[in-house]
């Protein structure tokens, strides 16, 4: 389980460097990060810039350490002193000091603001990995809380559901598989919820179920979530040894321990396949209960020499407690009280840790309330505000509408008006100016038309003929154009 943190850490900080856009092949320029002028994204292409320099050998990374701090000099940014202890937090840790690493992270999360979700996220995130471990399961929980908290704040789904997987590995290591469960369902909402694609993310979320019910005992959900790693589309080194460990998993839930020791005497020479202290210790289980009591012996003692488990009790516990078992069968009775006690204080040291685990989990549980009816709230006031919002909406439409139906109204009223005033106008155009001119006309024609001298009449009355006829066609103009208008 500590490989498979590690393997975790491993493979988030790569996603950190993917998604903070920066590529050893395209050499990103230090200088041009420190010059982005959004603090988020400057700091997110910065963490993904370090964990590229960490991939170098050790000198390599110390002098990459001093060239950093150098840009930071010469670009006066803001958080040197901070992001310097992380670099050198990372560096210590390289080097195998933890203690030194912890506190170079503290340090530096005392110096940032607390505004500074990302670092704060970067900075909490790493101190857990390292109290997970050295096997401070309660500083660890704790820590990765104080990180999923900035993560909430930056509305960073990607970085919840990685704290979430990883709390939920501490859980397991403590046989709060129900807890473990918990979270990784949380992974998988928030997954959907927010559409994160990641196939990998997803395979480690099953893989990780399958190890809680495998612990459990239970058969089928283990089947199930063993058929959903096969059914996966990403095909990377890690599933190959997901699906062949969850296969013998199977196996030893069905007792069938020859075959789990064929199979997994098989993945010890396979190199695709990542063989770790969990398949040691399966393989001892696999061996004892088929009785094949000196093998089993040997290997639990070769796993309880290994410095990894010094900080596990958790592990120790039933490995002590398998040795006093076949001590046991091998009439070894002073050895077998003697290895029952060693299991039995190791017991007692995971039963402190057990119930100091369980406290913190309860915090959390209370974060996750406060958050959860944080959020209601948040939704509550959207809410009301949109409902405030469409109501004014309501209100104005209804004043626009009846304003436009008034004007609409006044509008028809007025042009009504307005025709009868221009019908009144050409009726007495019509009935005074034409017809006057009209009957003007009419009537010179009329008295030439009666006179003994025609000609003489009409010379003398072309004149006023002719001013009537251009009268008259003035009137029928301006008929035509009010007509018209």
């Amino acid at each position: 389980m500590l490989k498979k943190t590690l393997i975790l850490l491993f493979f988030c900080l790569a996603f950190m460097c993917f998604s903070g856009k920066v590529l050893a092949a395209k050499a990103y320029d230090l200088s041009e990060i420190l010059q982005i002028k959004d603090q988020y994204q400057k700091e997110k292409n910065l963490v993904a810039y370090i964990k590229v320099q960490d991939k170098f050998s050790l000198d390599s990374f110390r002098v990459a350490k001093a060239k950093i701090h150098q840009e930071f000099v010469k670009n006066n940014y803001e958080n040197a002193t901070a992001v310097d202890y992380y670099i050198e937090s990372i560096y210590q840790h390289r080097m195998g000091n933890n203690a030194d690493a912890e506190n170079d992270i503290l340090k530096a999360t005392e110096l940032l603001s607390k505004e500074d979700h990302y670092l704060q996220y970067i900075l909490l995130s790493n101190l857990a990995f390292i109290q997970t471990e050295d096997g401070n399961a309660i500083g660890a929980i704790s820590s990765f809380r104080a990180a999923k908290k900035q993560a909430i704040l930056l509305n960073d789904g990607y970085s919840q559901l990685v704290v979430d997987i990883n709390i939920s590995d501490i859980y397991y290591r403590y046989g709060f598989y129900s807890q473990s469960l918990y979270y990784l369902s949380q992974s998988q909402l928030i997954i959907t919820a927010r559409k994160v694609n990641q196939p990998r993310v997803k395979n480690i979320i099953y893989y990780n179920k399958c190890e809680n019910y495998f612990r459990m005992g239970s058969l089928d959900s283990l089947k199930l979530y063993n058929s959903l790693l096969k059914q996966s589309k990403d095909y990377s080194p890690s599933l190959y040894t997901y699906i062949k460990r969850t296969d013998y998993y199977i196996l030893l839930l069905e007792h069938d321990y020859s075959s789990t020791i064929n199979e997994l005497t098989k993945a010890r020479t396979d190199t695709a396949y990542k063989y770790g202290d969990i398949d040691r210790q399966n393989l001892a289980d696999a061996w004892f209960n088929i009785g094949n009591l000196d093998s089993a012996k040997n290997m639990l003692n070769l796993l309880l020499n290994e410095k990894a488990q010094n900080n596990h009790p958790e592990i120790k516990s039933h490995l002590y407690e398998v040795l006093g078992e076949i001590s046991e069968k091998q009439n070894n009775t002073q050895q077998a009280a003697l290895n029952f006690r060693l299991a039995l204080d190791q017991s007692k040291e995971n039963i402190n840790k057990l119930v100091l685990v369980g406290d913190v989990s309860s915090k959390m549980k209370m974060d996750e309330m406060d958050n959860y009816y944080a959020q209601q709230d948040e939704i509550y006031r959207t809410q009301n505000l949109w409902m405030k919002l469409l109501a004014v909406v309501a209100v104005l439409t209804i004043a626009v509408i009846a304003m436009f139906y008034r004007n609409t109204k006044q509008k028809r009223h007025y042009e009504k008006l307005l025709f009868a005033a221009k019908k009144e106008e050409l009726a007495y155009i019509n009935s005074h100016d034409i017809r006057r001119h009209l009957t003007n006309i009419l009537g010179i024609i009329d008295v030439v038309q009666h006179s003994e001298h025609k000609e003489k009449e009409y010379l003398q009355a072309e004149e006023y003929l002719f001013r009537s006829a251009e009268e008259l066609d003035k009137a029928i103009k301006n008929i035509s154009e009010k007509l018209d208008n």
